[in-house]
This record gives structure tokens, C-alpha cells and sequence, in this order.
């Protein structure tokens, strides 16, 4: 098993989805279950990705995160995307929206996060702002939005 010859844990990440596999015969919170069960890894649980899929596919988030083996969760991933054409893109570019921290603060409701890194990839922001973006990323994990 390949953990078994790292010296660190693997984790798995769920993906920001534009659009829908064809004939799937699980959902994403099935499969990553499954594989998370499976092969022994531990849950990298993205909740833009999860706002991704809620917005491009209608996947409730809720459904999701009650399908994830959420005591394996070892981290967490909040970003900001941008809605263009229809869809929702995680662009790591744009400040984290009240929908991602309400799916944050969701899945803190069920499960300890252990960590929550804000994703950004560009179009930094100044101190202030990125002060503001990370004390609303730690009230929805704490509890106090």
C-alpha cells in the first residue's frame, strides 16, 4: 500500500467540478467514502469545491459532508471563486463568499477542524482585507459568524 511506504499520511481532496460524470453510479460523497475506506487515507475536505458543486451540478452540500467520512478529516481548504457564464469557478483569485463560509462553518458543525487554509493564487489582498478574509474563515469554523 503506498502509505505504507510514505513517511507522511496521504490525503484525499474533493474536486471543484464544472460539470457531471456521465452515468455515475456513486455521488462524490459516496465515492470519496468508499476510497477513503478503502485504501486508508485521511480527508482533505475543499468547501469551495463543494460550493463548486452546489452551484455548477445542485449538489447540496449538506448531503455531502453527511456522506464523508468526516473523522478521517485532517484539513481543510477555503477559497474564493468567481460565477461566469453559468458557472461556478474556484479560481484561488477572488475572496471566499458567505456561501463557501456557511459550507465551512456546516461542516464545522459536524466534525472538529483540525485546520483551514485559505486558498489564494493571485490578486492578493492588502493587509486589512486579508486580515477580515481570515477572521471570518475562523468565526465559521468556531462557531461565531
Amino acid at each position: 500500500m503506498t502509505q505504507e511506504s510514505l513517511p507522511v499520511p496521504l490525503a484525499l481532496e474533493n474536486i471543484a467540478p464544472l460539470f457531471a460524470w456521465p452515468d455515475d453510479e456513486l455521488t462524490e460523497g459516496q465515492f470519496l467514502a468508499e476510497i477513503v475506506d478503502r485504501i486508508g487515507v485521511l480527508l482533505l475536505v475543499d468547501v469551495a469545491s463543494l460550493h463548486t458543486a452546489h452551484v455548477n451540478l445542485g449538489q447540496d452540500p449538506d448531503e455531502v459532508l453527511d456522506q464523508l467520512p468526516l473523522e478521517q478529516l485532517a484539513y481543510v481548504h477555503v477559497a474564493g471563486g468567481v460565477l461566469r457564464d453559468g458557472l461556478w469557478h474556484d479560481t484561488h483569485r477572488h475572496p471566499v463568499t458567505g456561501s463557501v463560509l456557511d459550507v465551512l462553518a456546516a461542516l464545522a458543525e459536524r466534525a472538529d477542524v483540525p485546520g483551514a487554509m485559505l486558498e489564494r493564487d493571485g490578486d492578493y489582498p492588502g493587509p486589512a482585507d486579508l486580515a477580515d478574509e481570515l477572521a471570518a474563515i475562523r468565526a465559521a469554523v468556531e462557531g461565531t459568524r
